[in-house]
């Protein structure tokens, strides 16, 4: 598809969505980086929630693909909705964090693209990788060493999280590039909207 993103192209969309951000709540020169891996953390169990797989106590264990999402009730009385990929929402909700969490780590649009080298871990374990590398991130803070060395961790952990987190997207909840793309464009105009609206 001629129209896919490219992720230099998500990644500078996502800097203009933080950068308007940390203007308008007024935030320049606070450190985000404590509250972006947090809020990636918190995706990430959102997206395994949809995922549903290891709910062994669950007869559903099936990923939530399809939803409808209320779209209030119109004139006329008849309740409207639209159609969502509940599962695609959370995980584009995640790479907006990672593609933040490497802007405020200043790393280059090249490590955005990593290897495929984890694909025969198994999805529960793919999760639980990605948690703790992107925990590590942060709590590389009090690894001995200096600050070089402390970067040097930062860019391997993020780089070890970003890793899983897209062979568990292509390989295991199988979306597709184009998918994928797609769905970060659209859910960066929402946020772009919210922010807009007073969010």
């Amino acid at each position: 598809m001629e129209n896919t993103l490219t992720l230099e192209q998500m990644f500078e969309m996502q800097k203009v969505l933080d950068a308007r951000i940390i203007k308008e709540k007024g935030l320049e020169g606070v450190d985000l980086l404590p509250n972006t891996i947090l809020a990636l953390q918190v995706e990430i169990g959102e997206l395994a929630n949809e995922w549903r797989g290891f709910k062994h106590w669950s007869k559903n264990q099936k990923p939530r693909t399809r939803a409808v999402r209320s779209l209030g009730v119109d004139d006329i009385g008849v309740e409207r909705g639209e159609a969502y990929n509940p599962l695609l929402e959370e995980y584009v909700d995640c790479l907006h964090f990672f593609l933040s969490i490497a802007r405020q780590l200043n790393l280059p649009a090249d490590d955005l693209y990593i290897p495929d080298d984890v694909a025969e871990l198994k999805t529960v374990v793919l999760f639980t990788e990605i948690l703790h590398n992107v925990g590590m991130i942060i709590g590389g803070e009090f690894l001995v060493g200096g600050y070089e060395r402390f970067k040097d961790e930062q860019r391997h952990f993020f780089r070890g999280a970003l890793a899983c987190f897209y062979s568990l997207g292509e390989q295991r909840l199988g979306f597709s590039f184009e998918q994928i793309t797609e769905a970060y464009a659209a859910k960066n105009k929402v946020n772009h909207d919210r922010q807009s609206n007073g969010y």
